[in-house]
């Protein structure tokens, strides 16, 4: 599903129907709806933009209206503005480029196509380093030059900011460019490998060791489908993840055909995570990893940012936009980090503070926040396991009368949120006014939710100082994004 592509309201350029082929008859699925296009119509289309997900948008010309208008504030719609106009998607393009495209799928107001030419390519098209790239969903952009990935990333987020945050283009500062660094492949400290339920061979019975079955593909979905796409080699990950990769392949399909599988009519997802000192496999099993002379302490499935590259790089940023002097020159001296996970922003900043205080939904990343401020020799760091709206409740930390939040001074108090994809709930933003620290340093996996949530801290009297994207995962459409918000006078 595509709920969260975006659109832009550009003028459709003229569209061409692709002349009709000699090719026999296909046969139309069953599910398929005819309207407004035939199953595997063609088009010569070209294109105006890509969605968040990493699709192009083109739009094509009606005869008649179409019937499904964009809702009212409603900007997770597709469809176009213009009744006459109907958005398709297509993979593995670039703005600006001609391409001819075949209609597989029709929803109620925008419709899938597969690429099938490239007529006139962008000069930023280059060959992906992967020969599965063109079909699996882990990366989107290998055909895009690392350069116009993040021109399009920054233009992406500004364009959120305005669209989905309701601000401005001169109420806030233009977005900084995507920073990212030279590891454009071969960086990614962990993935995970899904295989479908596995199919029992023929003839074979459960003997006392199980069920002798067959794995099919081993890797992640296909862009366009949920079907898997088998991956012996992910360009993206680490050099020693890829090692460990083919071993751990070959010893599951083994597993299976042995008949050892512990659940032999189910699929599974595999991890491999990449420490530093070896390829760990089973989630539960502690891992280290150091980051700018700390050290972290987790499990290996667990969350912990995947780029090792990248993440000193963004800890800093977190830490320089959290210790600036406030607009009236006073030291900042206390710090509460919401979504705190295993306390990588709180432990990577407490040196700079009197006092930092964490907060975290999960309590097994508590319990490793807590081990790693132990491990570093902090003692100016507390964590709690609580909802992040519990951060203001005098009660969270009671044992701890010199970390109670509601008696740090919110003058010199930033507040640092990490919100999963989604954002932060409207309670934990209606209790953040309440409160009103000083600053707020907003770290995103979702620039999306983050510029609706911009719109909530803007309307509470809050401006945005700086926004500044990530390139955290090169070729693909993630977007990592820290933007810090300061109290008005």
């Amino acid at each position: 599903e595509k709920s969260e592509a975006e659109e832009e309201n550009l003028e459709s350029p003229k569209v061409e129907v692709a002349e009709e082929s000699d090719q026999p008859a296909v046969k139309i699925p069953a599910k398929f709806k005819p309207y407004p296009f035939q199953y595997h119509q063609e088009f010569i289309v070209t294109i105006d933009s890509l969605t968040n997900l990493g699709f192009g948008i083109a739009r094509i010309d009606l005869d008649e209206p179409h019937d499904s208008p964009v809702a009212e504030g409603d900007d997770s719609n597709e469809a176009s503005n213009d009744p006459k106009k109907w958005v398709v998607f297509v993979p593995n393009v670039i703005p600006g480029e001609s391409a001819r495209i075949r209609i597989y799928r029709n929803y109620a107001t925008y419709s899938d196509a597969d690429l099938l030419e490239i007529i006139e390519a962008s000069p930023d098209r280059i060959e992906p380093k992967c020969d599965l790239a063109n079909i699996c969903g882990g990366c989107q952009y290998q055909h895009i030059t690392v350069d116009r990935q993040r021109q399009m990333k920054t233009i992406q987020v500004q364009e959120l900011f305005e669209r989905l945050g309701g601000l401005k283009a001169d109420e806030f500062p233009s977005v900084l460019p995507t920073l990212g660094t030279d590891e454009v492949f071969g960086y990614r400290s962990k993935i995970t490998p899904h295989y479908d339920a596995p199919l029992k061979k023929k003839g074979t019975k459960k003997n006392n060791q199980g069920i002798s079955c067959e794995i099919g593909p081993i890797g992640f979905k296909e862009k366009a489908s949920r079907r898997l796409v088998d991956v012996p080699y992910c360009y993206i990950a680490t050099p020693d993840i890829n090692e460990a990769l083919a071993r751990v392949r070959d010893e599951t399909r083994r597993t299976a055909r042995e008949g050892k599988l512990k659940k032999p009519t189910k699929g599974a997802t595999l991890l491999l995570r990449d420490a530093g000192d070896g390829v760990e496999t089973d989630h539960n099993v502690y891992v280290k990893t150091t980051v700018k002379d700390l050290v972290f302490r987790f499990k290996a499935g667990n969350f912990f940012q995947n780029n090792p590259f990248m993440l000193p790089h963004m800890v800093d940023l977190v830490v320089d936009a959290a210790t600036i002097p406030s607009p009236s020159g006073k030291a900042m001296t206390h710090l509460i980090d919401c979504y705190c996970g295993s306390g990588l922003f709180a432990i990577g900043s407490s040196s700079s503070f009197e006092a930092c205080v964490g907060i975290e939904v999960n309590e097994m990343a508590v319990e490793e926040a807590r081990e790693n401020a132990a491990l570093n020799g902090i003692e100016n760091c507390a964590f709690v396991s609580a909802s992040a709206e519990a951060i203001f409740d005098p009660l969270t930390l009671e044992g701890r009368s010199d970390l109670i939040v509601g008696d740090f001074p919110r003058e010199t108090t930033v507040v640092v949120v990490d919100p999963p994809r989604k954002g932060c709930s409207v309670e934990f933003l209606e209790q953040l006014n309440e409160y009103k620290p000083q600053r707020v340093v907003y770290m995103s996996c979702d620039p999306a939710t983050q510029a609706r949530d911009a719109k909530y801290l803007v309307s509470y009297g809050y401006e945005i100082v700086s926004v500044q994207p990530f390139d955290l995962f090169p070729q693909t459409r993630h977007i990592e994004c820290l933007a810090t918000f300061e109290l008005k006078d």
